[in-house]
């Protein structure tokens, strides 16, 4: 635990801070929530409407709703529940689709679409008020009723119908007309005082695949996601950090001879002359400074010293033989390798007997 502890005290500093964004957040994100005040939200609307006098309360559950109630996602529901909304409340359904009018049985049809400026062209005085609308692209036509703006709006007793979801969004209200066709048609010419926005929740799942993220509140799914990447990028951090090294034996035996073979073919193959006159002088070094008792990591000086006293050479000779100018080609190296031999005979450097290698 004294290992993790750090790092959950982080996760739960990252958690608790989601929560408490998530809590002081004003308003909300979602579309069409008359709390939203971003582009796809409709708090625009719900503060025309209060400015009017009209109280608008949001719902998600079927069950709780009743008087005049703005269904943003008609299509969201299934048969049964639509049937069941339509006993206990009037309807303001945005764009619905041939299957909600047949499940409602609304003597309507779609029969296209409708964009642009658009005149009433009917005798309902909500909409001779509104005068004309600025209607967004892709807002669908209907016939059948009483239909307004070239079939973008139909009215019913008990039931209205608009040609898109957009004229409740915050970026399209400000358009030619908007406002106040919205207005009119959820209060009835401003004859109803509260309206009650009906937003999808785990109740319209019943007409789709119901998912797991409909039992967590708004913007789970989003930290979910942020938390699953951050422990991914963690779990990478930590990967780097190796772990000492780990020896153990080997099951194959290799003459030393043969491994210095390799390295010099190695050497050969990449030109390194200077790292192979460097190894040389290194061993020849290492051995006569054992040979000679002179204690561990002795400077070159001292082992240039008393090799030339126990070889009988001169100290420059010996000194330019153990740290001198590397070779400039591979006949230079040979000979290299073959003085250093030659001293630490004449220094009585014994010869070791060749041994294997365990790999």
């Amino acid at each position: 635990m004294r290992r993790f502890r750090f790092w959950a005290i982080i996760g739960v500093l990252v958690v608790l801070g989601a929560v408490l964004v998530t809590q002081l957040r004003v308003g909300s994100d979602r579309a069409l929530d008359p709390t939203s005040a971003g582009h796809s939200g409709s708090k625009a609307l719900a503060s025309v409407l209060g400015q009017y006098g009209v109280a608008v309360r949001t719902s998600t559950d079927l069950g709780s709703v009743h008087g005049r109630v703005v269904v943003t996602e008609p299509d969201a529901y299934s048969a049964e529940q639509l049937r069941e909304l339509d006993a206990h409340a009037d309807l303001v359904l945005m764009a619905p689709s041939a299957r909600v009018l047949a499940a409602l049985a609304l003597p309507l049809g779609v029969t296209g679409e409708r964009s642009g400026a658009t005149a009433p062209l009917c005798g309902w005085a909500g909409a001779i008020a509104a005068a004309t609308v600025d209607l967004p692209d892709g807002t669908l036509a209907y016939d059948g009723g009483q239909t307004c703006y070239a079939g973008a709006l139909a009215r019913g007793d008990r039931w209205v119908v608009l040609g898109s979801a957009s004229l409740l969004r915050n970026d399209t209200v400000s358009r030619t007309g908007v406002a106040a066709l919205d207005v009119n048609a959820i209060t009835d010419d401003r004859t109803i005082g509260e309206v009650t926005w009906l937003l999808t929740g785990t109740a319209a799942q019943a007409a789709a695949a119901p998912t797991v993220w409909a039992l967590f509140p708004d913007g789970a799914r989003r930290a979910f996601i942020w938390l699953a990447a951050l422990g991914g990028l963690l779990v990478l951090w930590r990967a780097r950090r190796f772990g000492p090294v780990v020896t153990e034996p080997l099951p194959v035996v290799v003459r030393s001879a043969e491994v210095v073979e390799g390295h010099g073919r190695l050497y050969l193959r990449a030109g390194a002359r200077e790292r192979a006159a460097a190894a040389l002088r290194s061993g020849a070094v290492q051995r006569l400074a054992v040979h000679l008792g002179l204690p561990r990591g002795a400077p070159v000086s001292d082992v240039v010293g008393a090799s030339a006293r126990s070889a009988g050479r001169s100290p420059t000779l010996v000194g330019a033989l153990l740290g001198g100018i590397t070779p400039r080609d591979d006949s230079g190296l040979i000979e290299l390798a073959t003085a250093l031999d030659e001293l630490e005979a004449a220094a009585g450097v014994p010869v070791a007997p060749p041994k294997g290698l365990n790999l």
